[in-house]
Formats: structure tokens, sequence, C-alpha cells
């Protein structure tokens, strides 16, 4: 008899637990809006929209303005040549936190994206206005990250997550070759890899 009560007892507190982890379940679920940034989520197509203020679009696309400052100023660079972990550039995002793009080396950062992709930007920007390469990526790496479009950032392996979206400019032009933009960031360091332009969509 006492063995029949005590799987009585603890098919309740089963049941109870159970219960509990499912209600828990659903808050968090309706907590959560489709907004959110959801990690290896599908990609969502933009059109261009109208610009916000900061140079952003409502919709995640890049807006590269053709004429403007010089990113990210001569001071900002030269920390570079003492330290490749100073910081070039940060961006407040959602599903990360505080992200940092750093001076880098030759596998992340701003050096990495120098060498790398330099005239990956430059040929985006031609035609397009006075702005320079890193004008144009420091941009577009502000964009992505801050207000990244439906979908994004998506998992993309080896503790690194990817941003995309599409890239035009202010006065309503796109670049011909590569109208697209990826941005690598490792989700445990949260330091920016790598950005450059592309012809394909989604990550």
């Amino acid at each position: 008899m006492s063995q029949k009560r005590n799987r009585s007892v603890l098919a309740g507190v089963v049941a109870v637990l159970a219960a509990g982890l499912v209600a828990g379940g659903l808050a968090l679920a309706a907590q959560r809006g489709a907004d959110d940034p959801v990690i290896g989520g599908g990609a969502a197509t933009v059109s261009p929209s109208a610009t916000a203020g900061d140079g952003s679009a409502a919709d995640g696309t890049v807006t590269i303005t053709v004429a403007g400052p010089d990113l990210p100023g001569g001071g900002v660079l030269d920390r570079c040549g003492a330290n490749s972990r100073e910081s070039v550039a940060r961006y407040d995002t959602a599903a990360l936190g505080e992200v940092v793009l750093q001076c880098g080396d030759s596998g992340q950062g701003y050096e990495h994206i120098r060498v790398r992709h330099t005239q990956d930007w430059t040929d985006v920007v031609t035609g397009h206005g006075s702005r320079d390469w890193d004008d144009a990526m420091l941009t577009a790496v502000r964009t992505v990250l801050e207000t990244p479009r439906t979908g994004y950032p998506q998992d993309a392996g080896d503790g690194k997550v990817c941003y995309a979206a599409p890239v035009r400019f202010d006065d309503g032009s796109r670049p011909a070759e590569e109208p697209f933009v990826k941005v690598i960031v490792s989700a445990t360091t949260e330091r920016v890899i790598t950005a450059y332009p592309t012809r394909d969509d989604g990550c």
C-alpha cells in the first residue's frame, strides 16, 4: 500500500512539473515577438523603402549617402598601428549585445577587411559620389548589426553568425555588380570578423 501511495505522489509531482514547464514555455513564446532576432531563421525578401534619419532603412536596407564625412576618422585608425585590439567602432545589437569592430589582423576586423575587401568596397562606391571604401563598409556594418532585417542574424557555424542586407545609395541608385552585403560576427567574442559586398542575398 505504501509503494502505491509513493507512486501516486511521484506521478502527481511529475504532472505538476510538466504542466509548469508547458505553461512557462507558452508564456515565453508569447513574450517573444515576431521581430526578435532568430538564429538560423530564414531570410526575408526586402525591397527598398524610406530611409530613416540615421542612414538605415526601416526594412534593413543599407543606404549609403553619396556625400558625407570620412569614416572612421584618422584619429581612430592611428591607434590601430599600436594595438590590433583597439576599437574602430562599437555597435549595440539586439541579438548579441555590444559588438566591436576591432583594428584586427589578417584574420578579423578592420585590417582583415582592408586587406581582403578594399577593392570590393571600392567597386561599390565608384561612380556614386565622394565616399571611399570604408565609409561604405562602416555604414553597412552599422546598419545590418543595429537594424537587421527580419530573420537575422543566422547561424553561420563555428560560433559565428551572419547578417545580410541589400545596399543602395541615397540618390536611389544601387551598386551594379554587388548589391548586397554580408557581415560575419563571432557569437563567442562579439567581434566583427568580416564585411563584404556580394552578388547574392542571404547567408
